[in-house]
Order: C-alpha cells, then structure tokens, then sequence
C-alpha cells in the first residue's frame, strides 16, 4: 500500500511538471518585415516579437556551378532581327547565386519553441 505523503509527492509532481510543447507545425501567415506564423489552427502567432527565423528559408546564397539552356527569337526594337531571329543557347558556368525568399504563404514550417516556450525558431518548411 502506497502512504499518504508518497501519493502527495506525485500530485505536486504531476501538477508542477507539464509536459513540453516540442516542436509543432505552424503555418505561414505572411512574409517579409510583417512575417506572420500561426500554430495550433491559428490560435497563437509567432512574430519578430517572439520569433526567429533560420537563415535558410530567407536567402540561399552561394558559388555553384550551373547549367543552362535557352531559346528564343532575337528583336531589336520590337523588329525581329536578321536572318536567323530564332536562337538555341547552351552553355555552363560558374558563379554567385542568390535565392531569396525561400518559404512563401501558405507553407507549412517546423517551429521549436526555446526551453521557457517563450520564443520560437521557425526551422524548416515541412512537405505535407
């Protein structure tokens, strides 16, 4: 039989220990200066006042190789030009690439909230 004050213990314990969030999809609400997460069905709203934003879901940024293809007619002042107005290019190379911004409207992201739940880290997009 379990005494009076072991069955006390668990009570505080059970009342002073709620179980922490983790991490929980949200849902992007708007993006840019004014950039707006909802989660739990838009009852709460992650901001700038309470939210921080992983690198890569604003800007890809890098040295890639790339390549291309293209085609098209050439026009030079609304006259298409020369002979030959249609062209095929292909090619490669190398150089900066700047994506920007990666999550849009309507996305859903992974958010983490900090150990307070108080904050919260907008991570990922998440493929539903």
């Amino acid at each position: 039989m379990e005494d009076w004050h072991a069955k006390m213990a668990k009570e505080f314990t059970s009342r002073d220990n709620p179980k922490p969030m983790g991490n929980i999809l949200g849902k992007v609400e708007a993006i840019g200066d004014n950039w707006l997460v909802t989660i739990k069905d838009g009852k709460f709203h992650i901001n700038r006042s309470n939210g921080y934003i992983c690198n890569q879901l604003l800007e890809h940024k890098g040295n890639f190789d790339y390549k291309y293809k293209h085609s098209g007619n050439t026009t030079i002042s609304g006259c298409e030009g020369g002979a030959e107005a249609s062209y095929n290019a292909h090619g490669s190379g190398n150089g900066e690439i700047t994506i920007h911004p990666i999550w849009k409207v309507g996305d859903y992201v992974m958010v983490a909230p900090d150990e307070n739940e108080q904050h919260y880290f907008i991570v990922d997009i998440v493929r539903l």
